[in-house]
């Protein structure tokens, strides 16, 4: 009977053993590890190993060790600037997508979201709390692209936020 105990404890400690290893990884990091003869490697947006990034005891979001993101985001109210909007079927996506890799190579830190809510292609830039910051933003679009200049309007939506 104490064999049996002794060995049952083990075992036990064994368990919580390999889950202290795989608790401090993510699923990607495990996922990743050298099993055997092969080994799997992942490639992945950062956004996404964000997501995936386990909460710490304080409850924040940690970076993983090859990733440059410290933050989460939270969603509030605020603005953003619509560029674009129509419902042709035929080329409305098209285009929507053409000037939002024209707004990113003017500027890279700037979010691009083309969206489509029947019938309608859109594509929404930044992420601002304020009128303030977006109108600044979109004076300086209108400047850069006076061709779709007429389009562009300032919207009220839920934006992402980073959380320090």
């Amino acid at each position: 009977m104490r064999k049996l105990l002794f060995v049952i404890s083990l075992l036990g400690m064994a368990v919580v053993m390999m889950q202290a290893q795989v608790a401090d990884t993510s699923i990607v990091q495990y996922l990743e590890r050298s099993v055997g003869a092969g080994k799997v490697k992942i490639i992945q947006d950062a956004r996404l190993s964000s997501r995936l990034a386990r909460a710490n005891a304080n409850g924040t979001v940690s970076a993983l060790p090859n990733n440059k993101i410290v933050s989460s985001y939270i969603t509030v109210s605020g603005y953003r600037i619509q560029v674009f909007s129509d419902n042709n079927q035929r080329k409305s996506k098209d285009e929507a997508n053409y000037k939002a890799q024209l707004i990113r190579n003017l500027d890279p830190t700037i979010e691009t979201y083309v969206s489509f809510t029947s019938p309608f292609w859109r594509l929404r830039v930044g992420d601002f709390r304020t009128y303030e910051e977006a109108n600044t933003k979109l004076r300086e679009l209108k400047q850069a692209f006076p061709s779709f200049a007429k389009e562009m309007r300032i919207v009220r939506e839920s934006v992402r936020v980073p959380q320090y």
